[in-house]
């Protein structure tokens, strides 16, 4: 078993989020493999877990070289990042100007572990204020790998939509 990451925590109980996107999320995705069955980013039914879509991503993680491929970056992600990086990996991107979390550590963990993970990160604004948001990383199952995929919230429930112009932005590696 590996050392879990700074910052994180093991998500295993809706209970233990503080926001209700976040326990939304979790629920939906205990529900879908309570069954005893893995759950599939094809499983995902949007239509049931509509009012939290703008703050999802899915992607898969390639386990060799390891990476993090985002296939699908909800609106309110987008915006606060300040970038759509949906078809991109994460070593595309860089965020340490703005983002307090090793995102690569925690995509590892869940991929080793083949667990879910919960955690808060403090966004670095452009004048130095910084201000917090909770996040979640499920595994999903794809192929023959058990968290070769993912769902992953970003819980914006408090923030106010006129400061996205005076985040940090994330950008792309030239």
């Amino acid at each position: 078993m590996s050392e879990l990451p700074p910052g994180f925590v093991r998500f295993v109980d809706a209970s233990q989020a503080r926001m209700p996107s976040t326990r939304r999320l979790f629920d939906y995705w205990r529900a879908g493999t309570a069954e005893g069955r893995p759950l599939r980013r094809t499983d995902i039914d949007p239509s049931a877990i509509k009012p939290i879509l703008p703050f999802l991503l899915l992607g898969d993680i390639e386990a060799s070289p390891f990476r993090v491929l985002f296939r699908l970056v909800g609106t309110s992600v987008a915006d606060f990042s300040r970038q759509d990086f949906s078809g991109k990996y994460l070593d595309e991107l860089v965020y340490d100007m703005r983002d307090s979390v090793d995102w690569h550590d925690g995509y590892r963990y869940v991929h080793d572990e083949r667990v879910s993970i919960l955690g808060v990160n403090d966004l670095r604004f452009a004048d130095g204020r910084v201000k917090s948001y909770e996040f979640a990383i499920l595994p999903l199952w794809r192929g023959d790998d058990p968290a070769g995929s993912f769902i992953a919230i970003e819980a914006y429930d408090e923030f106010d939509r006129h400061v996205i112009p005076e985040l940090n932005p994330v950008t792309q590696r030239p």
